[in-house]
């Protein structure tokens, strides 16, 4: 009884006044259509729609609305203190609702008045929520606004936070120690920290213009591609490999020609929708003589396989398009219309059409120039007599095979698809020389580069809906098109000759789509502070939370594709900005008011990520090699690579134990963010990893080390490689009695010496490992 009763106050019910007024006035059906329905289904028709009536209770007909629940009304029309609707979204009653969070105070007060007006609903039997509805209700899918900015400084963004900080009391904190600032733009554009030399120039440097310089000159380095170009390869679900896929090869032989084109587009600064354009469809493009861009089409073929399911592959096509552009959960939208966001089922086999006319081609194709080198040479050589032994083997069977049937059944004897007389050990044989053939392709230093490409279908696939998600349950046709959810004004099918690629990339990239800039500016943000404006990069849909500034974040959007949608003028423009460059030091005051910092009157203090600690470590040890792009290299065999971490070998299907432990990317779907945990594993591999002690070994075996004078020189000689300062007097007195200890045991074989293990200590610091 206690939890129909619960259920029954989950949002409303009515009393049977409401019957006494069939036909509302029409400023009232105005009031509810504009600001009541558009409420109800944002917060309410999930559990109390079409699809769902817990408690016996509907709100999407007025018909319903008089029901109420299985144990009767619960709204009182023109009386709110007395409806259990209002007291329940007042969270003032035994069961508060919504359960899991308030609804905001502008829409409990929409509520009070819709009661208080009398409860007027159009009249009519039930009808379905209308996608068009909500489409035009949440927040995410109108288009962008250019909002004023709320205040006068300097950089606008410091405006709109200011002015919310204001409304709480509060201001930014202090500037942040320049030491602090330089290692902070560092990290965040490099992956790397600065050296002691280039911090202490920072320090010194009086020009009011010194940090821009800083941020400039970062920017123009090839490092910003590997450490912006990995963030982007996240979203892509970059991988090497291709999972589980029985006796082929699970190889990908050219998957580092995409990943190193994404480095080179974040380098270039290319137009993010032109960046968008070329992964889904660099083949239509005309792209000249230098087919090199076609490498971007490793966005769509480089997921997983899914044992070669056609319907699998294409669902996950789907998936990293639609959350990796627009923050669209349309993979939920496979089985039947999504439940929460206006995605009927429909719109998502309309997109299934567009890559089910995509085909991959046999012959991948080659990008770049192609010296004639003796090495290439004898690998084109080595590599034909592979595949022709794939071609001679299968002739060979396939002779045997059709001799055996003709003499049984005569000479008349034509086959239209000869491969079907090839049984499972012929098969299985066919695939061996296959995947030898592919595996020597993808291991060969000398392969010449292709592209992990796509190309439209001779015929194109005319699309129909899967019943429940089953291929061989057809339901009605529907067009090639783009998601109605995001499109202005009438939508026009796609064209009858082509898969639509072109046209998808288009209308995703176009600037009146309402969720494109807003989804990458908001990917750019958490990067810079620790957290998105939305939460939820990937999902922009009606059961994320708000954006905590969305003036701010339209404000970016609408910044962003004025600037050409450059990322790195958008980087600029936050960086320079006093919320970027403000301390992360706590303030009990702050912490009253805004316990998460969400909004932003303090920088957020962040751990670095796997590759960053990496590839900091090498640095460190002055073992990091600047050496950019070629084949994926393995990060965790001795002898161990210099490479940068984005270059390490990405196996979906046996990720590496470190990369789980430091919270790596998975690569089976799109990734939004990286998760952050702190488990024993973490501090163990800096402790107990060969490849750790193997740098330690590194920093004080650097020159400046082994050649200065003392203890005490060495000991700074270390600080400065490691965290790039000098140490406090404190310290290099402790330093200086752990190694007049150390010295007098000398290390086993394989132990570290002395000022070995000091400089894994300071590997070891979180003043190594945190950025402030």
């Amino acid at each position: 009884m206690r939890t129909s009763v619960l259920l029954a106050v989950l949002l409303c019910s009515v009393t049977p006044g409401l019957a006494a007024e069939p036909t509302p006035d029409p400023a009232g059906v105005e009031f509810f259509e504009k600001k009541v329905r558009p409420l109800l289904v944002d917060h309410c028709y999930s559990c109390h729609g079409p699809k769902k009536a817990m408690a016996g209770l509907r709100l999407d007909s007025a018909d319903a609305v008089k029901k109420g629940t299985d144990e009767g009304p619960v709204l009182s029309p023109g009386n709110p203190d007395k409806s259990k609707l209002v007291a329940s979204v007042k969270r003032s009653g035994d069961f508060p609702m919504p359960p899991t969070k308030p609804l905001p105070p502008e829409a409990v007060a929409v509520l009070s008045e819709w009661v208080k007006i009398g409860a007027p609903f159009p009249a009519g039997g039930t009808t379905t929520v209308d996608p068009s509805a909500v489409g035009k209700s949440h927040w995410a899918y109108q288009p962008v606004k250019d909002p004023k900015v709320p205040g006068t400084s300097a950089n606008p963004i410091d405006s709109f936070l200011l002015a919310k900080l204001a409304e709480k009391g509060q201001r930014f904190s202090a500037p942040a120690d320049r030491r602090v600032l330089i290692r902070r733009a560092y990290f965040d554009l490099h992956g790397l920290p600065p050296t002691a030399e280039e911090i202490e120039r920072f320090v010194a440097d009086t020009d009011p213009n010194a940090f821009e310089k800083v941020v400039d000159g970062l920017l123009k380095s090839p490092r910003y591609g590997e450490r912006w170009g990995r963030y982007w390869l996240d979203v892509a679900r970059y991988a090497d490999t291709k999972g589980y896929v029985f006796n082929e090869d699970r190889n990908y032989p050219f998957a580092w020609t995409y990943r190193d084109y994404v480095i080179r587009a974040f380098n270039d600064d290319k137009p993010y929708n032109r960046f968008i354009t070329e992964q889904i469809a660099a083949d239509r493009l005309p792209l000249g003589e230098d087919q090199s861009t076609l490498a971007a089409l490793g966005f769509l073929t480089l997921g997983r396989r899914f044992l070669n399911n056609t319907a699998d592959v294409i669902d996950d096509r789907i998936d990293v398009v639609t959350r990796g552009f627009m923050g669209l959960t349309v993979q939920c939208a496979r089985c039947h219309d999504h439940k929460f966001d206006p995605i009927p089922i429909a719109d998502y086999y309309s997109l299934y059409g567009i890559f089910a006319s995509t085909t991959e081609p046999k012959e991948l194709p080659l990008i770049g120039k192609v010296e004639p080198t003796p090495e290439r040479e004898k690998y084109e050589a080595d590599q034909k007599k592979l595949d022709d032994a794939v071609i001679a083997d299968r002739e060979r069977r396939l002779g045997i095979k059709l001799d055996a049937a003709r003499s049984v059944l005569g000479t008349g004897v034509v086959l239209k698809n000869p491969d079907k007389l090839l049984d499972r050990a012929d098969t299985d044989a066919l695939a061996n020389l296959r995947t030898k053939a592919d595996k020597f392709r993808a291991a060969s230093p000398f392969a010449p580069p292709r592209a992990m490409a796509v190309a439209d279908a001779a015929k194109p696939f005319d699309p129909y809906v899967f019943l429940r998600g089953n291929q061989f349950n057809h339901g009605p046709k529907v067009p090639r098109q783009f998601l109605a959810v995001a499109s202005v004004g009438e939508r026009t099918p796609f064209p009858k000759d082509s898969s639509g690629r072109l046209e998808l990339a288009t209308a995703i990239a176009s600037p009146d789509n309402p969720l494109t800039a807003r989804v990458l500016v908001n990917r750019v943000w958490a990067y810079h502070f620790g957290t998105g404006l939305v939460r939820t990069p990937s999902d922009f849909g009606v059961r994320s939370d708000p954006p905590t500034h969305p003036e701010l974040l339209d404000w970016l959007a609408k910044r962003f594709v004025e600037d050409g949608w450059s990322i790195k003028a958008l980087h600029r423009r936050m960086m320079l900005s006093d919320a970027y460059q403000q301390s992360a030091e706590g303030r009990p005051e702050l912490a009253k008011v805004d316990p998460e910092n969400r909004l932003l009157g303090r920088q957020n203090r962040r751990r670095l990520d796997f590759e960053a600690l990496r590839d900091g470590v090498l640095f460190a040890s002055g073992k990091l090699d600047p050496k950019m792009g070629g084949k994926s290299v393995d990060l965790f065999k001795a002898p161990f690579t210099g490479r940068r971490s984005v270059y390490g070998f990405i196996d979906r299907q046996n990720l590496p134990g470190t990369f789980r432990a430091f919270d790596f990317a998975s690569p089976d779907a799109t990734s939004p963010q990286r998760y952050l945990t702190t488990v024993p594993q973490q501090a163990l591999f800096l402790m107990n990893s060969p490849f750790v002690a193997e740098q330690a070994k590194a920093v004080a075996a650097r020159p400046e080390v082994k050649s200065a004078e003392d203890d005490a020189a060495r000991v700074k000689a270390v600080y400065r490689a490691v965290l790039g300062r000098n140490p406090t007097k404190e310290e290099a007195d402790l330093a200086a009695e752990f190694l007049d200890s150390a010295t007098e045991v000398k290390p086993a074989a394989n132990q570290l010496g002395a000022m070995e293990q000091f400089a894994q200590v300071l590997l070891l610091s979180n003043e190594f490992a945190f950025v402030d």
